[in-house]
């Protein structure tokens, strides 16, 4: 009789989570922060993981998943843009465009100097934009560790 090894590789992946293992994320967001999303994006998910670089700012890498294509949000839009500021009395900084594939993931790296700071994500007509007009889609707050 011929034994199937797809129950032992479910279990495997089942159980993966509670050994630590995800085989759902690229091996640098393992370990990454989960960031809250907007109701109005309810499959996406997003991930961020912050490091230090070696002249003292902090690298920001961003990755999404089931992202909604920007044209078809209310008000529609072009592109997700992540923005930083070190408070809300701040003036938020275009950090860069987010690019979505066509399987709805993407990711964004880059670098900010400011050590205590709020990460937010919108849909804007402009990767340019210096302000943002739409409304805080996804976001999680930095501080130093």
């Amino acid at each position: 009789m011929k034994t199937s090894r797809i129950p032992l590789v479910m279990v495997l992946l089942a159980l993966a989570p509670i050994a630590g293992y995800s085989f759902a994320l690229p091996t640098m967001f393992q370990h990454a922060t989960l960031m809250s999303v907007s109701p109005d994006l309810p499959a996406a998910q997003a991930r961020v993981k912050f490091a230090k670089t070696d002249n003292g700012n902090i690298s920001i890498y961003l990755m999404v998943k089931y992202m909604a294509e920007p044209h078809k949000l209310q008000p529609p839009a072009s592109v997700y843009v992540a923005w930083v500021r070190a408070d809300q009395d701040s003036t938020p900084q275009n950090v860069g465009a987010i690019k979505v594939n066509d399987h709805r993931v993407g990711s964004l790296k880059t670098d900010t100097p400011l050590n205590v700071f709020e990460l937010f994500v919108t849909a804007e007509t402009d990767g340019q934009v210096q302000t943002p007009t739409g409304q805080r889609l996804i976001w999680v707050n930095h501080t130093t560790d």
